[in-house]
């Protein structure tokens, strides 16, 4: 019954005329989805997923043998959105230090951090089945330098963790239900994570985009856990309100992206009137959504 009201009765952002939807022709070998992405000064950088198996219908995952191994995909694009240059991000770096972190990234977040490009997924040890956040430094489309950042709370699979960068700082934040947020003051630094709780039960809010300033704070998108309808994922997403300390404001009413199913937001930029978000649709689709003040504050209670 849960899953029957909020499909029947949950909008779509899509179906607001003042948003911008735009479309991506990436050509790439196989689908890309779960892109991030950040503002260049002369254009945006997006970072998007490659595997070489399939989603369809929101549920099912089938093997492509002609597609190439897992990569990531960085993406350069101009003002007008337009692409000039893509090229296979250079992930050796674990390969070539005897790391057992296996690559490629996934579900990464891309920021800056001082002058410099940065990202956060995650990667698997494969050997002992574990799945934890890697920090990464991107320079010439190669990552030059990463630290595997270990469960506070010894969970072997960690996801999600947004990056939020404020004054040198580089936050984490960790989880929403309870609302907790770790720090580092360094990329060679320790994580400072003493007070993080265990996840205990299947809080409902998982981490999104990354924040970018909004009134006197910060806006954010998060998703809410899947769920089962009608043999398919399905996914939907919230605004998310911060202060300007970090603390967490305000969750908004959900919102579709544009699909039942599975939609996954991962990057927005500040915009001079709203925010452009990155997304992918049914793991096969990327695209990006020009979203107006106007259509964020239709789902907060404060506006």
């Amino acid at each position: 019954m849960h899953a029957q009201i909020v499909v029947s009765g949950t909008p779509f952002l899509s179906d607001y005329d003042t948003i911008t939807r735009i479309k991506l022709n990436l050509d790439l070998p196989n689908f890309g989805f779960n892109p991030g992405l950040l503002k260049l000064s002369d254009g945006y950088l997006m970072v998007v997923r490659c595997r070489a198996s399939n989603c369809f219908n929101d549920q099912i995952f089938i093997h492509n043998p002609d597609a190439p191994v897992d990569v990531n995909y960085l993406i350069y694009l101009n003002e007008e959105y337009q692409i000039t240059k893509k090229i296979v991000l250079d992930e050796s770096i674990f390969v070539r230090d005897g790391s057992p972190w296996t690559p490629p990234l996934e579900d990464i977040r891309i920021f800056t951090w001082g002058n410099e490009v940065w990202m956060i997924g995650a990667i698997h040890d494969r050997g002992a089945r574990k799945i934890e956040q890697a920090l990464c430094k991107i320079q010439d489309d190669a990552i030059v330098q990463y630290q595997v950042l270990a469960s506070p709370v010894g969970l072997s699979v960690e996801k999600n963790w947004i990056p939020v960068p404020i004054d040198g700082k580089l936050n984490l934040i960790y989880s929403f239900d309870p609302f907790q947020v770790m720090s580092m003051v360094s990329p060679t630094g320790n994580l400072k994570a003493d007070s993080i709780q265990a996840d205990e039960g299947d809080h409902p809010f998982r981490g999104g985009t990354t924040l970018v300033p909004y009134g006197s704070g910060y806006v954010a998108l998060v998703h809410a856990a899947p769920m089962e309808y009608r043999g398919a994922r399905l996914y939907t997403h919230h605004f998310v309100l911060f202060n300007k300390d970090l603390q967490l404001a305000e969750i908004g009413r959900p919102f579709f992206i544009e699909h039942h199913g599975i939609e996954f937001a991962v990057g927005i930029v500040a915009q001079e009137d709203g925010v452009l978000i990155s997304y992918a649709v049914g793991d096969r689709v990327t695209r990006l959504m020009k979203i107006p003040n106007a259509v964020i504050e239709k789902f907060l209670s404060v506006e």
